[in-house]
């Protein structure tokens, strides 16, 4: 019988994993490296004794809403991938990385079985993911190795589903493409709208007879409007693919039919797998038709029809030289080539942050109040994963960069202004809606600008200071990425637990501050003055200093060994 991989390919998968290993285990003997890695260590251990402890006390979710809510989120990250390439045309279908073309590509392998190592590779991350998952379901699942298997299956489902639609978006000719863009991003506004007025109707009947901010009540309306979507008969049908692997999931006990229903899913995965093999060869085939045709035109239509073609951009004299000249400047071009994406990307947090501000019932000071909250904490949530527009999308030009002849800090300043000046200016949108609907204080007008671009530089430092110290490719895939992420993600959630933290406390400390103050002089016991300018200059100086670390890691970086 033919193995699945390649003996040589098998053996390379084992030497990568050993490396990893010992990369990561090599982190906690480096100097440089150190202090992160038993603070990654540390968030690890918090993140899964919380989630232990979640498993250990808590009761079993009722199996019927498990079985909708389990059913709907597995639809809902499938939905993602296909409204991802319908916005976004993915510049390939499968990632390779340099080493990979250069050694791989060229060796006497067939495309099938270096399309089952990549497939493999993948698939190695979906068992941790899987594995993590069975672990924090175990309450609900009467099987826990029915139920592994069951969410195993599932999410293999729908990374090889991402996989299928990459490869679609990249083999469709362009008026192809466009119609399926349109049909897609038609058919998600429409559901989306009629998702959030349900939302918004049943928060104005709920508020009436609730004490709970807005906020909660239409999160929670909002999820109640989801749930109940899927029982309606689109809904339905939508999830009917993923409804086979959480019933396997909640099978109660071994029976025939449960075999079946075992056989179904692998058969169901293996199909798909099948799919994406062919499909990748059609992809091929399309990307060599497109090449030829190429080849057919004159240099003049050549330069015409590529969209990528950098003649028409120069460089402008004056702004992006201040702002780290040709640097700066090919981050902006990136984000031109990239602005569906980028669009997209900041749909969700504008949504989010202006609901309270088209809610009637709530009177406009409270109305701002959660706006700026909303705005402030969904664009550092959701934001700097998308607007990588920095060193995070450079792993492969990190040496170029090291010897452009510029001193280190500017090279950093340069690398981070443009998605600093981007989500500045969308933050600054969306204060002038709310000063429109709502009205604003010239005073919080004047906070509100001054306060949001130390914040946004003080986030793409630290994003980028993380990824300078731990670097990877943009779509790098593993154990280990799904490992780092999950402890930054973990990282960020409890840095912004310490924010709100101290600035309750500096918030008590600034009123005792301007009582005492106002005995000296009127003028200066202002606490709302005092508290805003603390916060200034605190956000102002983890900026400087994160922006500072960027920069000396940056310089002792060593990028040959990438």
């Amino acid at each position: 019988m033919q193995p699945f991989l390649n003996p040589s390919l098998w053996e390379l998968v084992q030497f990568r994993t050993t490396g990893r290993i010992r990369s990561l285990l090599s982190s906690f003997t480096h100097p440089r490296r150190l202090v992160i890695s038993i603070l990654g260590s540390v968030l690890a251990f918090v993140w899964l004794g919380n989630a232990i402890a979640s498993v250990l006390f808590r009761e079993s979710y009722d199996p019927k809403s498990f079985q909708i809510w389990m059913t709907a989120m597995l639809t809902i990250y499938a939905g993602w991938h296909l409204l991802r390439v319908s916005w976004q045309r993915p510049e390939a279908a499968i990632e390779w990385t340099p080493a990979e073309k250069m050694w791989l590509m060229t060796s006497p392998f067939r495309r099938s079985e270096l399309l089952k190592f990549r497939l493999f590779t993948v698939l190695s991350a979906t068992t941790i993911k899987a594995a993590i998952g069975a672990i924090l379901l175990l309450p609900d699942l009467p099987i826990p190795w029915l139920g592994f298997l069951g969410l195993w299956t599932g999410l293999a489902m729908i990374e090889l589903f991402r996989i299928v639609c990459d490869l679609v978006a990249t083999g469709l000719n362009p008026d192809a493409y466009r119609s399926m863009r349109a049909f897609i991003t038609v058919g998600g506004a429409a559901l989306l709208s009629v998702l959030t007025i349900n939302a918004l109707e049943l928060t104005r009947i709920t508020q009436s007879t609730s004490e709970l901010p807005t906020f909660i009540i239409l999160m929670k309306s909002g999820m109640h409007v989801v749930k109940d979507w899927f029982t309606t008969t689109p809904g339905l049908i939508a999830s009917a693919p993923m409804l086979v692997f959480v019933q396997l999931i909640l099978t109660p006990t071994l029976t025939a039919a449960t075999a079946i229903e075992v056989v179904t899913v692998l058969l169901m995965v293996t199909a798909m797998a099948g799919l994406v093999i062919r499909l990748d060869k059609w992809n091929v085939q399309q990307h060599v038709r497109r090449e030829k045709d190429l080849r057919n035109f004159d240099e003049l239509q050549r330069a015409e029809s590529q969209s990528d073609d950098l003649n028409d951009w120069k460089l402008p004299a004056t702004v992006f030289q201040q702002l780290g000249g040709a640097v700066t400047w090919r981050q902006f071009v990136g984000l031109q080539r990239h602005s569906t994406g980028i669009l997209l990307a900041l749909i969700p947090p504008a949504i989010l942050s202006s609901i309270p501000l088209f809610m009637p019932q709530i009177n406009d000071q409270i109305a701002i109040v959660n706006f700026l909250g909303g705005l402030t904490f969904y664009t550092f949530l959701l934001l700097p994963s998308a607007m990588k527009f920095d060193f995070r999308r450079d792993y492969d030009y990190l040496l170029l960069l090291k010897m452009l002849p510029q001193p280190a800090w500017k090279v950093v300043l340069s690398q981070i202004a443009t998605p600093v000046l981007v989500t500045t200016g969308f933050q600054l949108a969306m204060i002038a809606i709310a000063a429109l609907v709502r009205g604003m204080s010239p005073g919080l007008i004047l906070a509100s600008v001054l306060s949001f671009p130390v914040m946004n530089l003080a986030i793409y430092s630290w994003e980028n200071l993380i990824f300078l110290i731990f670097p990877q490719r943009l779509k790098q895939e593993g154990i280990e990425v799904f490992l780092r992420t999950t402890v930054i993600f973990t990282a960020k959630g409890l840095a912004f637990a310490c924010v709100f933290a101290l600035m309750f406390g500096w918030a008590m400390l600034s009123g005792r501050i301007a009582s005492q103050l106002a005995d000296v002089h009127s003028t200066l016991g202002n606490q709302r003055i005092i508290f805003g300018v603390g916060v200034w200059i605190s956000i102002a100086l983890c900026g400087f200093i994160l922006t500072k670390l960027a920069a000396r890691q940056f310089e002792k970086l060593d990028a040959s060994l990438g």
